[in-house]
């Protein structure tokens, strides 16, 4: 379409709260005809997302969380666009209209609501006909426009191979980043989870909280999932997202409800993301930041999910020459996709296997590492607490032999099988070890860790397998194996003068024993889960 007769100059200029907006929005200019209005955008945490509004006709402010969630910008807004005669629209960033918002903006509200309707639809085309919609109802410019067109509030994104034999895994993500084609973060984790042995079943939703799960629990439920990997928030209850207390899903937990996700009855997997980019993440010694660790991690942690590594990262994907600003969206790492993919497929297996075939581990740190520590734990009677959970575990169906009578014979028995308190170990301590791992295998495996990792140890404790704790080219292992069950010690973080100095450095790496102790647990002993017991354990 031509541009229509003497349109006055003038940009657009429209400020957002998410990255995903300004994804959307990228996309949605590039189908603009020749010769409309020039389209500019901010983030409200760029250094300055008003600019100088002099040359704008128009400005579009979409704010997650209200006004509240931006008000000395919000206010300075609104001067400015008064001062230059600018017309604002203001809007919420979630899918129920503010009418705070409206109520500030300057266009007339039956024009807000219309406009808004495109926003809650949301996707590159509806967002082009926002921008036709406010030149045209707003700037009378003439271009024309089509009415909002409605992307379904959930769906599938995609099916599990029907071929497969591995366990169907669902994925569910964000709705919001399937309408603006951000989506390559799904993808990658579909094909990690494939590469695991699953079968990936990746749906979309806008919100797993209350009554809105029931339509994804019910897709998930007929293909059979034997676990679930989320990348949304806490389904307990809009309060506990908001981070309020003492109300409905609060964070004192009155009133918490995952019912629906409960009912499918399998694990819950949460793959937190980063707000930053994978080289800020790697540079940072705290690794995810405060919202990311409260939204990603800690609330998630409430409704009963599992925590997996971050594997997604916000990344420039757009230097800034169509919008005046970066653009950012999720890409992953592969590694870390198949960290998360390969702990939601082994917890899917361990789901079918029968409770007399699992194999579980007990780990009891020792802080330091000597006899009089085996166990320590604040507060907790940890052998007693051993005991409770052998016997939960025997009643549960697993192959639990012969468990000590009480707590004073478990920890003897630990004692004497202690091979940590010495660098020379006698005979009759090397035949109680419960397990051991040639020093030749361990080092095959530590030469396939990546080169920063083997060079950072290296530099520390020396090439593998090390010199502490190796017995006649093994390394030995403290503990006491009850059939399908083992009580095991956690071995030295590392050594030195100061053992407890030690175990609390935020910066030296783990001794060769300790990685070698967790190996031999996985691959060797075949471990279907490792219960850490007692508070000072340094995993």
């Amino acid at each position: 379409m031509s541009a229509p007769a003497e349109v006055r100059p003038g940009r657009i200029h429209v400020i957002v709260s998410t990255d995903t907006d300004l994804l959307a929005l990228r996309s949605a200019i590039e189908s603009l005809p020749d010769g409309f209005p020039a389209v500019t955008a901010a983030t409200t945490w760029a250094p300055d997302p008003i600019g100088d509004l002099h040359d704008a006709r128009c400005v579009l402010v979409r704010l997650l969380g209200g006004r509240r969630a931006w008000p000395e910008g919000f206010d300075r807004l609104r001067a400015e666009c008064a001062r230059h005669g600018v017309a604002l629209l203001a809007f919420a960033g979630e899918a129920v209209p503010d009418a705070e918002l409206t109520a500030a903006s300057t266009a007339p509200s039956a024009t807000v609501t219309a406009a808004f309707a495109y926003l809650v639809h949301g996707g590159p085309a509806n967002l082009e006909n926002l921008l036709r919609f406010v030149a045209d109802t707003v700037c009378f410019d003439g271009w024309g426009f089509e009415a909002p067109s409605p992307i379904a509030e959930h769906g599938v994104w995609r099916q599990p191979d029907p071929a497969g034999t591995g366990p169907v895994v669902g994925i569910v993500f964000y709705r919001a980043h399937l309408v603006v084609g951000n989506t390559q973060f799904v993808d990658d984790l579909c094909a990690a989870v494939s590469a695991a042995g699953g079968r990936p079943l990746a749906l979309w939703c806008y919100t797993l909280r209350d009554r809105a799960a029931r339509p994804i629990v019910e897709l998930l439920a007929r293909q059979g999932a034997r676990a679930l990997i989320t990348t949304v928030l806490a389904a307990g209850g809009a309060a506990a997202a908001a981070g309020t207390t003492g109300a409905r899903g609060g964070l004192d937990g009155e009133g918490w409800d995952v019912s629906e996700l409960a009912e499918l009855d399998i694990p819950v997997v949460q793959a937190p993301s980063a707000g930053r980019s994978s080289e800020e993440w790697a540079a940072s010694d705290a690794g995810l930041g405060p919202y990311d660790v409260t939204s990603g991690v800690a609330i998630p942690e409430l409704d009963g999910r599992i925590i997996a590594p971050a594997f997604a990262f916000s990344e420039v994907v757009d230097d800034g020459d169509q919008l005046g600003t970066s653009v950012r969206a999720y890409r992953s790492i592969p590694d870390r996709a198949a960290r998360v993919a390969g702990l939601a497929v082994r917890l899917a297996a361990l789901q079918a296997k029968p409770p007399a075939e699992r194999r579980i581990a007990i780990v009891l740190s020792a802080y330091p590492t000597k006899r009089s520590r085996l166990g320590n734990a604040v507060g907790l009677d940890t052998p007693a607490s051993a005991l409770v959970i052998l016997d939960a575990l025997s009643a549960a169906g697993y192959r639990v032999a012969a468990r000590p009578k009480d707590g004073d014979t478990l920890m003897a028995a630990l004692a004497d099988g202690l091979t940590y308190d010495a660098d020379d170990l006698t005979d009759g301590q090397l035949a109680v070890a419960v397990g051991s791992m040639a020093a030749g295998d361990y080092a095959g495996w530590f030469a396939a860790l990546p080169d920063a990792a083997r060079e950072e140890l290296e530099s520390v404790w020396g090439p593998p397998s090390g010199r502490h704790r190796v017995h006649d080219d093994q390394l030995v292992f403290s503990g006491i194996e009850l059939a399908n069950v083992v009580i095991a010690i956690q071995p030295p973080r590392g050594y030195g003068d100061d053992p407890v100095a030690v175990y609390h450095s935020p910066s030296l790496p783990p001794a060769h024993h300790y990685l070698a102790f967790y190996r031999w647990l996985d691959e060797v002993w075949g471990a279907d889960a490792i219960v850490h017991l007692g508070k000072h354990g340094t995993l």
